[in-house]
């Protein structure tokens, strides 16, 4: 943030910038380079700032011998993260096939993770936690939702999604019908659930 301050955020994204990622750790130099693209294009009014964050038991990972070259796999780390669309999702899977080969079970769940926090963070959701039985999603207290959608969303799932107000409004799915043995079927319905309500942002 003081390299911020004293070069300013274009020479971020610049050719003079080198080691940065080093020296800060991956996922703050993604959270900086993220806030300095987002600058230099004007977006992210005040009241959308928020992080979104998602959390699953699931092995979500590049393997050394999917792509050998550290530097490379830390650039296809940083790219997955910031991943906010589908068609950059398709995009990102396109080229990896054409890159480096069918795409490892791993690398999938991590690209499945990317696309889910990029839904998240539509439906302005600042926190995802998916195990076997639950899902659990925190919403943005200034989300900008058509509230009045939330009842119809919650009475499709009958009495398994729960939607809860108060200072951290959240909503709840628990299956109580299937013993899953991973993540799998809670990750899917996450994905739909997260799908249906980015349907309500205004």
């Amino acid at each position: 943030m003081r390299d911020l301050e004293i070069r300013g955020a274009g020479n971020i994204l610049g050719a003079e910038q080198h080691g940065h990622m080093e020296a800060v750790g991956y996922d703050l130099y993604c959270k900086m380079l993220n806030e300095a693209v987002l600058a230099l294009k004007g977006k992210m009014p005040e009241e959308d700032k928020f992080e979104t964050v998602v959390d699953c038991d699931i092995d979500a990972f590049i393997p050394d011998g999917y792509i050998k070259n550290e530097y490379l796999k830390l650039d296809v780390y940083k790219r997955i993260s910031a991943i906010e669309t589908d068609d950059e999702y398709m995009d990102m899977q396109d080229e990896l096939i054409d890159r480096f080969g069918d795409i490892p079970k791993s690398v999938d769940n991590l690209l499945r993770v990317a696309e889910l926090k990029a839904m998240a963070r539509r439906a302005y959701v600042t926190e995802v936690d998916i195990n076997r039985q639950e899902v659990r999603l925190e919403l943005y207290p200034k989300a900008r939702l058509d509230v009045a959608g939330i009842p119809a969303l919650v009475s499709e799932y009958k009495n398994a999604l729960r939607f809860v107000q108060g200072e951290k409004p959240m909503m709840f799915y628990q299956d109580k019908k299937n013993k899953n043995k991973d993540c799998e079927r809670m990750l899917g319905t996450a994905r739909e659930i997260l799908m249906k309500l980015s349907d309500l942002a205004l």
